[in-house]
């Protein structure tokens, strides 16, 4: 039994959809794929037999559950998400495009290979542009706690591409 009208889900939908898409295709880098687990995200929101305090809750929840489609995705097509690189700075502007190319396809796969708690606040910050305040509700921790992961994932990055550099010298 569900407590979404038709109406009140078509309003939903086109009041959160495009930005459930982005959660998804940071996970994804697949729009097609983002589009099915969107599908499945507001299948489970149109079935579900719970009403929300207020629109942030529902949005959160929304986002929530979108992230887990997404990762759940991932690990049944075992593959692994590409960050959208040129969100995280680490280029300067003196370097020729084939060299930003191959620091950029570098540091995609040093986000990859981040804990997870970590990949996803980066996720979500540098690539979704999520508010600490937001990726605080949508992980259920606390805002010094996004700070915290995001101060160290980025300082991981970092120390990563700054070898990675060195060895390219």
């Amino acid at each position: 039994m569900c407590l979404v009208s038709r109406e009140a889900f078509d309003e939903k939908y086109m009041k959160y959809s495009q930005e459930l898409m982005n959660v998804s295709y940071g996970y994804t880098k697949s729009r097609d794929d983002s589009f099915d687990i969107i599908q499945n995200v507001f299948l489970k929101y149109f079935n579900l037999n719970k009403s929300f305090i207020n629109d942030n809750d529902e949005k959160y929840w929304l986002i929530r559950v979108t992230i887990n489609e997404s990762k759940d995705y991932l690990r049944k097509k075992k593959r692994i998400i590409n960050v959208d690189d040129d969100k995280i700075d680490i280029l300067s502007d003196d370097l020729k495009t084939e060299e930003k190319d191959e620091r950029l396809d570098k540091l995609s796969n040093l986000v990859k290979e981040l804990p997870e708690k970590y990949k996803s606040v980066i996720v979500l910050h540098y690539y979704d542009r999520l508010t600490i305040i937001e990726i605080s509700n949508i992980l259920k921790i606390s805002e010094n706690a996004v700070k915290k992961r995001l101060e160290r994932s980025r300082k991981m990055l970092k120390e990563k591409m700054e070898e990675w550099i060195c060895l390219m010298i």
